[in-house]
């Protein structure tokens, strides 16, 4: 019997590039369900199956989480330092998606446990082939052990 696809779990305060994530995974062909929120509070939210998630599945925990770092309430570095605490969540991949070019976030996000730094293209061709080249490696190729 096939897997469910697992989600990807996209963590972005504008609603613009939200909804532009979304259709980038959906023009690459990404099967993988894209579930969104709004900043790292609620993607905590989600993970813990708590707030409005209170009835999410133990199989919709994501396969890879896409973050944003600049973010409102609870920002990505503060999310992924929080995220590292919790051994149930420790291994789900995180692709860090900024529009920052500092060399000192990208430190930082790798120090706290990030998998992967992509700087957000302008060109929404290049969002595409970021969206798809996600879905391929972290969804298809990458293997993390089952959860216990």
């Amino acid at each position: 019997m096939k897997q469910p696809l697992r989600p990807i779990l996209v963590v972005e305060d504008d609603p613009v590039d939200r909804e532009m994530i979304e259709l980038a995974f959906k023009r690459a062909a990404v099967e993988n369900p894209v579930v969104t929120v709004s900043d790292g509070r609620e993607a905590l939210d989600y993970l813990e199956a708590a707030g409005r998630f209170s009835d999410r599945r133990e199989q919709d925990m994501p396969a890879v989480i896409v973050l944003d770092l600049d973010m409102p309430l609870m920002g990505g570095h503060e999310f992924l330092s929080l995220l590292h605490t919790k051994p149930e969540f420790a291994l789900i991949p995180v692709v860090v998606l900024t529009t920052s070019q500092f060399d000192q976030d990208l430190m930082q996000s790798y120090t706290l446990g990030a998998n992967s730094c992509i700087t957000k293209p302008g060109d929404f061709e290049q969002l595409v082939e970021i969206a798809g080249a996600i879905g391929s490696y972290w969804c298809r190729i990458n293997r993390v052990p089952e959860r216990r």
